[in-house]
Formats: C-alpha cells, sequence, structure tokens
C-alpha cells in the first residue's frame, strides 16, 4: 500500500521543484525527504525522478502522477472545509459547482435572482471539470452541480437536465456574417479552432463536421468555451460554441450566428443521491427553467 506520508512528501518535492524546497516546507531533513522518495519509487514501480549529483528532474510518470495525487489531496481539503463548517455552526450555506462556461454566465445569474430570497444564505461557487464535480457531489462536498452527465451514475440525482444549441462565432468582416444561418457545409475549407477531445463539444462537433469535403482546417484546440471568443477576436479563425459562450461573444461587439446543426449542448443539475431537499434547491431548480430558457432563446442575436 502506498504510503500517505510519501505522497506528501513527494507533492512537495513537484510543488517547491527541489528536495530542499519541499524538507523547508515540511520542516524535516533533505536526506529523509530522499528516502521518502525513494520509498514512493520502490512501491509504485514508477521511476519519478531523474538524478544528477543534488539535482532531481521529474519524469513525465510524475507529472501523471501528481496530478492524481493532487486530486486527493483536494477532495481532504473538501472534507477540511465541511469540518471547519460543521465546527462553526455555519449550517445555513451551499456549494454550488459548475463548468467553467456556465460558472461565469448562468451561475451567477440564477444566485443573483435568488439572493434576496435568500438573504441569510451563504453561498460558495465553485468552479471545476465535469469529472471532479461529480465526486464531490456525490461525497457531499458540493450541494449542487451543473455538468456534462454522459451516462447515469451511481450516488447522484438529476433533478434538472435540458439542452442548449450551437452557434458560430465570426471573425470581424467575415463573409459569413452576411448570412443568418451557417450551414455545416459553409465551413468547407475554413480555418476553425476547435475543442480538445476531452472536451464535451470536441468528440460531438469533430462528428458534425466529420463529412465535409473539404474538411476545415484545426490548427487550434482549446479546453474552454471561454477561450475561444478571445482567440475569435484576434482573426484566429472561426469557432463553434456553446450558447454560453456565444452570449458573452456578443455582448464584446463579436459576430454570432445560428450554426444549423441537431448536435446539442446537454446540461445536467445533480444532487447527492439521498440529500435532504432544501427550500433553496427547490427554488434554484424552479428559477434554473427561466434562466436556461434566456440561454436557449436566439433574442440575443
Amino acid at each position: 500500500m502506498l504510503s500517505q506520508r510519501s505522497l506528501e512528501v513527494f507533492r512537495e518535492v513537484m510543488l517547491n521543484g527541489s528536495l530542499v524546497g519541499a524538507a523547508q516546507r515540511l520542516n524535516i531533513s533533505q536526506p529523509a525527504v530522499s528516502r521518502h522518495v525513494a520509498e514512493l519509487e520502490a512501491q509504485s514501480g514508477l521511476m519519478l525522478f531523474r538524478r544528477s549529483g543534488n539535482r532531481a528532474t521529474p519524469t513525465k510518470e510524475a507529472l501523471a502522477l501528481l496530478a492524481e495525487v493532487d486530486r486527493s489531496f483536494i477532495g481532504l481539503r473538501d472534507i477540511e472545509e465541511q469540518i471547519a463548517r460543521i465546527a462553526s455552526g455555519e449550517m445555513d450555506s451551499i456549494t454550488l459547482a459548475a463548468m467553467p462556461v456556465i460558472a461565469t454566465t448562468m451561475l451567477p445569474d440564477l444566485v443573483a435572482e435568488l439572493s434576496a430570497e435568500f438573504p441569510g444564505t451563504a453561498i460558495d461557487l465553485q468552479s471545476a471539470h465535469s469529472t471532479h464535480i461529480i465526486p464531490r457531489v456525490r461525497g457531499g462536498s458540493y450541494a449542487l452541480g451543473l455538468v456534462s452527465l454522459r451516462q447515469p451514475t451511481v450516488g447522484v440525482r438529476v433533478l434538472w437536465r435540458d439542452s442548449f444549441p450551437y452557434y458560430c462565432l465570426l471573425p470581424q468582416d467575415d463573409p459569413l456574417a452576411e448570412r443568418e444561418v451557417i450551414q455545416p457545409a459553409d465551413l468547407a475549407g475554413r480555418r476553425l479552432i476547435g475543442y480538445a477531445d476531452t472536451a464535451m463539444s470536441g468528440i460531438m462537433l469533430d462528428r458534425t463536421l466529420s463529412g465535409i469535403a473539404p474538411p476545415p482546417v484545426i490548427r487550434l484546440r482549446v479546453h474552454l468555451s471561454k477561450s475561444t471568443w478571445a482567440l475569435v477576436e484576434k482573426g484566429c479563425g472561426i469557432a463553434i460554441v456553446d450558447a454560453f459562450a456565444a452570449h458573452v461573444h456578443r455582448s464584446r461587439g463579436g459576430s454570432v450566428r445560428t450554426f444549423a446543426t441537431e448536435t446539442k449542448f446537454d446540461l445536467t443539475l445533480i444532487v447527492r443521491e439521498g440529500a435532504a431537499r432544501e427550500a433553496y434547491v427547490d427554488r434554484f431548480v424552479e428559477a434554473l427553467h427561466g434562466v436556461a430558457d434566456r440561454y436557449k432563446s436566439d433574442g440575443f442575436l
């Protein structure tokens, strides 16, 4: 079994960039840091550092392990925060989490709408990838999560689900701006800003565009919808985005057109299975219907 202490020491070495820095941070000796790292390498079977004199250079395996260790430590911090809230008697508080583009658009709209009705409720807004939000909702760290949920998930219950259209963001003076609706065939041979394969929109939109000849040219891929409007503004290409990013781009004076596709951006509100229903949660779901309808409407165009 992996040693929790060795994982902690490894994480500090990675974050501080040296064995000496980790030793100072943890208030232990440098030889003790080296022993913990060696122990972790022996237990895991991974070579985590290449050593040259007093220098230790992380390997690609070390970088991959750090991502997993960080998730574990974030989970521990979430538990510590919950314990602090319980100990302080802070009962009337709720943590809401959403994907980044939702956390900067629709989620603030919802919280603002309910603020006058629940003036004594402390709200903690979090932004993270769906794969990080779902386990924290399941574990009770987050009360509500607005996520991409592609399949039924044990431990969470769906309170609301809806689908939203996609739009085209066009650079200034693009000839396609003369059209009200952009067809997939209109993008043949055009330079597009795509999504990473790990992004919810990436796989679906790649399928939508797969039959176009000549295919669009995609040399830029992003992980976050909110990266797209800045790239479009700088003339890096056309982007196909969810309704939320489209609203932001239009508010910044950008050119937005409807994209003719059956593909939709699916959004789901989840809560922990068995969680007690609270008045705030019930009103949040009620308000969600109205706010979602605004983002589904083409009126902003």
